[in-house]
């Protein structure tokens, strides 16, 4: 194996796992509600500076991860609650809750702004440590990330597939009247879709923060690439996002290699026509049930 393919393949581990875990959310509350959730960048950076200022305080960065991923996730239960609910049920609520989204992310930029200042911010290295493939030193990093991406969407899609919740969200998606006449609370299941997807994002934001840095504006590209990996791997299937985002993260990562950072967007965004006009749907059509 040569040095170059190698180097390629780790980034695309790297960017995959990042990309898994942020789409991952988004594909859940898709699912669920029909609509683009605009603040899951910002909620990307707002992770990650949490991540940040905790480890700036002394906490070892793992742990200063668990804590800010639950932190997130209320603040995920939150925005459901005061931004989406009071405007899912009206009439165009489905754009009049993404117009909220995207409000809500335009606020967040202002807040990382105003408290964390406009300086790049960079998470420390979970570990400096590396292991030699075919001459070329490998992060442990990118074998954690892997790990802990496959690990949690691989866990998500297991809970989605096996547990009431799981049939709640199925249920909720297919239809909300028959859902309630079933004694299932669309409002419980939305505040809870909103707060793993916050969790998820959160969790991307380490691998995210560990290899590039944090401004308050960092948010708005992986949430386009995010948005790529999710038609690319089927709106509706967290196994098509799990695929589709390790997809993307090596044609993103080739891209750069051979031809230059500055072309990765448009590689990327080509392949998003492509299969619109090929397969619509997506890798996967539906999550297995």
């Amino acid at each position: 194996m040569s040095e170059g393919l190698v180097s390629i393949l780790a980034s695309a581990l790297l960017l995959g796992s990042m990309y898994a875990l942020l789409t991952a959310g988004m594909s859940l509350i898709w699912s669920t509600l029909q609509v683009f959730n605009y603040a899951h960048g910002a909620t990307l950076v707002i992770g990650g500076y949490l991540i940040w200022s905790l480890t700036e305080h002394g906490v070892p960065v793992l742990l200063a991860t668990v804590l800010a991923t639950i932190a997130m996730a209320g603040a995920g239960a939150l925005v459901e609650l005061v931004a989406v609910r009071p405007l899912a049920s009206r009439p165009d609520g489905t754009l009049m809750v993404m117009v909220a989204t995207l409000a809500l992310a335009s606020a967040s930029e202002g807040i990382a702004q105003i408290m964390w200042g406009p300086q790049n911010k960079q998470l420390p290295a979970l570990t400096t440590a590396t292991f030699d493939v075919a001459g070329v030193a490998v992060r442990w990093t990118t074998v954690v990330a892997l790990l802990m991406a496959v690990g949690l969407v691989g866990t998500l899609i297991a809970v989605v597939n096996r547990t009431g919740w799981g049939a709640g969200i199925r249920a909720v998606a297919q239809n909300r009247d028959m859902a309630m006449l079933l004694g299932i609370r669309p409002g419980r299941i939305y505040m809870s879709v909103f707060a793993v997807a916050a969790g998820l994002a959160t969790a991307g934001a380490l691998v995210f923060a560990t290899t590039t840095t944090l401004t308050p504006t960092k948010g708005s590209g992986p949430l386009l690439t995010a948005f790529v990996v999710l038609v690319f791997g089927g709106t509706a299937s967290l196994v098509g996002t799990l695929v589709g985002a390790y997809v993307i993260g090596l044609l993103e990562a080739s891209t750069s290699y051979w031809i230059g950072l500055q072309w990765s967007p448009v590689a990327v965004f080509a392949l998003l026509v492509v299969v619109m006009l090929v397969r619509p749907e997506g890798l996967v059509r539906r999550r297995a049930s």
